[in-house]
């Protein structure tokens, strides 16, 4: 599937009758050079199952189905089956694709995979979409791998070490169960439309995160609710949770949640676990 160029795009949704839409975040990739950087840092195996969220133009869903197995590309804006329609008629990779007009948040994703199959999530993400995608890919356990495209203000908070003022509660949760790397830096100008601000391709790695599966929905909670005031030290939360400031959690009470690495939460989480309920 050839890189549509700005141009190109323009003339089919012109065509197709599609207006792109702000609040859905439709920019879509337009630039082969970048997309073949791209492409380059994906996995490929025979038994890969790429679980797209956000089809678009089709310009990450026709490299996908060249380095992997097929693809299953979920798309919410079903005017754009007109533009995909167009785009796969004379395409061989087509017999590799399946486009689902629905929104994959609410979609099973483990049920998509066959035995001795891997699935590895992908996606261009607009902002609105970015934290809820990342916390449903926390919680299925069955895909251990994604590649995800983030505004770089996002991926900057997602990526963030401990100590660093851009560390957040996601950060510490996301951190907790896989390996992050920013892998490429996109300008605006490789997009259509161009949009305001500039993006950054995270790479995601699952790792054992030390929690036991009836720990994981209290463990997220409690990250979440230790930083609702993160400028105020952990003190000001051991109050609200009815733990003493005496004893093991003396010099912790003196400490703000983004000095603590994600291991040190989980410390933390189960020694709190033990004088209250949380």
């Amino acid at each position: 599937m050839n890189t549509l160029t700005p141009t190109a795009l323009r003339d089919l949704l012109n065509r197709t009758g599609v207006v792109l839409s702000k609040r859905l975040g439709q920019n879509f990739l337009v630039d082969g050079n970048v997309l073949a950087s791209m492409a380059s840092l994906f996995p490929s195996d025979k038994s890969v199952v790429f679980v797209e969220v956000g089809a678009g133009a089709l310009a990450l869903t026709g490299i996908l189905a060249e380095r992997g197995k097929r693809v299953i590309a979920y798309e919410i804006d079903e005017r754009l089956r007109k533009v995909h329609e167009a785009l796969l008629a004379d395409d061989p990779l087509r017999t590799r694709i399946e486009l689902r007009y629905e929104d994959a948040l609410d979609a099973d994703w483990c049920a998509l995979g066959h035995e001795g199959e891997t699935l590895v999530l992908m996606g261009n993400l607009p902002y609105l979409r970015s934290s809820e995608t990342v916390l449903k890919l926390i919680r299925t356990d069955c895909i251990g791998q994604a590649c995800l495209l983030f505004q770089r203000e996002f991926a900057t908070r997602l990526a963030a070490h401990s100590g660093n003022g851009d560390y957040s509660s996601l950060s510490v949760v996301a951190q907790t169960f896989f390996d992050i790397k920013r892998l490429l830096e996109l300008s605006p100008d490789v997009f259509f439309p161009r949009p305001e601000v500039n993006s950054t391709l995270l790479g995601f790695l699952r790792h054992p995160s030390g929690l036991e599966d009836t720990e994981v929905a209290p463990f997220m909670r409690f990250v979440q609710q230790s930083f609702l005031h993160r400028r105020k030290k952990l003190a000001d939360f051991f109050r609200r949770l009815g733990v003493p400031l005496t004893g093991e959690f003396a010099e912790t009470s003196q400490l703000r949640p983004e000095v603590l690495t994600p291991s040190e939460f989980i410390d933390l989480f189960r020694a709190v676990s033990r004088v209250t309920r949380v």
